[in-house]
C-alpha cells in the first residue's frame, strides 16, 4: 500500500504572501486549477504512474495551490535535489557579479587558476574557455555523462566523485574535443570549476557563500550537503532541501531575483541565465537552467536533477512547481515528468 499525505483545503490549499516568503492565512480564492484534473492527477501519482513520487508542490501567484507528500515523506523531509543544485550555483555566480567579485561571465577561466598555467599553455583551446562556456555546458571538454546511467559504475561523474584526490587539476586536464562555445556537452565537472571560481573570486567557502547570500535571505534554514574529501560540498549536486525550500528557488527566479522587497540577485542576471543559449533537441539551455516550451507555446524554465527532482517556472501563468521523486534507477515508468508538468500547465490554461 502506498501512503500519502496531502495538505489541502477541500482539494486545494492556498496561502498568500505579504512580502514573498512571509506566509499569511487568507480565505482561499476560487481555484484556477480544475478539481477534476487534480483528482485524476493525484490518483495517477498514487498508482505510481510517474514512479516513486515523494512530493508535489504547486504555487500559483505566490500562493500554495496544492501540496502533497507520498510514502513516508512529509513537510520537513530533506530531499536530495541532485543537479537542481547546478541552478543554485548559477544564482551564486549572479551574486558574485552583482557584488563585483567577478567582472563578467566572459572572463577567461585560466586567470583563476594560475597554479595550473602549464595546463592552459599546453592546449590553446583550453586557454579560450570562459565562465560562460562552463555555465552553458559548451566548454569543449571531452566528457560523456549520459551514455552510462548514474546508477552504474563507469559513469564519469560517479568515477570522479569516488576519487579522493583534489578534483580541479583532474578536470582541467581533461582532453578537448571541440572549440569552446561551439557545441553542448552536459558536464557536471564544469560546475566544480564554477564553484572554485566563486570561492577564489569572493574569498568565501562555497557552502558559506550560498548560505549567506541565497539561503539566509530566502529563509532556508535546514539543509544538508554531501561533502567529499579535499573537495568539500559539490556544486553539481549533493544538496538536500525540503520541497518548500526548493520551491523558493523557483519563486526567486519567477520574481526576477527579488524576495519580498529585497533584491537577492539582480534581475539582469536572472533574465540572462534563463535565456536560451544552445538548443538540444526539443529543449534549450541557458546558464545552468533549462528552457522548453509549454503546450501552448509559452516558455517554461526549469531545473532538473537525477531521480526526477524538478523546479518548473511558467512566468505567464504565475505557476511554480517543485517535485521530488526517488526514481534513481534506469527503469522506465508508464509516464515521465514531461507528461506530469504538461497536465498541470494545461489545467492552468483553461
Amino acid at each position: 500500500m502506498k501512503f500519502y499525505t496531502a495538505i489541502t483545503v477541500g482539494l486545494v490549499m492556498f496561502f498568500s504572501f505579504g512580502n514573498v516568503g512571509e506566509i499569511v492565512s487568507q480565505h482561499p480564492p476560487k481555484p484556477v486549477f480544475y478539481a477534476d484534473s487534480l483528482q485524476q492527477l493525484c490518483s495517477d501519482i498514487r498508482n505510481d504512474k510517474y514512479g516513486k513520487l515523494s512530493s508535489l508542490l504547486i504555487y500559483h501567484n505566490h500562493r500554495i495551490a496544492f501540496e502533497s507528500y507520498y510514502g513516508f515523506t512529509q513537510l520537513n523531509t530533506l530531499h536530495p535535489i541532485s543537479s537542481v543544485t547546478k541552478s543554485i550555483t548559477s544564482l551564486a555566480v549572479g551574486v558574485c557579479i552583482d557584488k563585483g567579485f567577478i567582472p563578467s561571465i566572459d572572463v577567461k577561466i585560466a586567470g583563476f587558476f594560475p597554479e595550473y598555467s602549464d595546463i592552459f599553455q599546453a592546449d590553446s583551446l583550453k586557454s579560450q574557455i570562459t565562465l560562460r562556456h562552463l555555465l552553458t555546458q559548451t566548454s569543449g571538454f571531452k566528457w560523456d555523462e549520459w551514455s552510462v546511467h548514474y546508477s552504474y559504475a563507469g559513469n564519469p561523474l560517479i568515477e570522479l566523485s569516488h576519487l579522493p584526490n583534489y578534483w580541479i587539476p583532474i578536470i582541467l586536464s581533461l582532453p578537448m574535443e571541440s572549440s569552446p562555445g561551439t557545441s553542448f556537452n552536459y558536464n557536471s565537472a564544469c560546475s566544480e570549476l564554477v564553484k572554485e571560481i566563486v570561492m577564489r573570486s569572493s574569498g568565501i567557502d562555497f557552502k558559506i557563500f550560498v548560505r549567506k547570500y541565497l539561503f539566509k535571505p530566502l529563509g532556508v534554514n535546514g539543509f544538508q550537503w554531501d561533502s567529499y574529501n579535499q573537495n568539500n560540498e559539490p556544486a553539481w549536486g549533493g544538496l538536500y532541501l525540503t520541497t518548500r525550500d526548493m520551491a523558493k528557488i523557483g519563486l526567486l527566479v519567477y520574481n526576477q531575483g527579488y524576495w519580498g522587497s529585497e533584491s537577492v540577485v539582480s534581475k539582469e542576471w536572472v533574465n540572462n541565465s534563463i535565456s536560451e543559449v544552445v538548443s538540444i533537441d526539443s529543449v534549450s539551455y541557458g546558464c545552468h537552467w533549462w528552457i522548453k516550451k509549454q503546450p501552448d507555446g509559452n516558455p517554461l524554465v526549469y531545473a532538473a536533477g537525477y531521480g526526477d527532482q524538478y523546479i518548473f517556472i511558467a512566468p505567464d501563468k504565475g505557476v511554480v512547481v517543485a517535485i521530488n521523486a526517488k526514481n534513481f534507477t534506469d527503469y522506465k515508468w508508464e509516464c515521465d515528468y514531461n507528461d506530469l508538468i504538461e497536465r498541470i500547465l494545461r489545467a492552468y490554461s483553461r
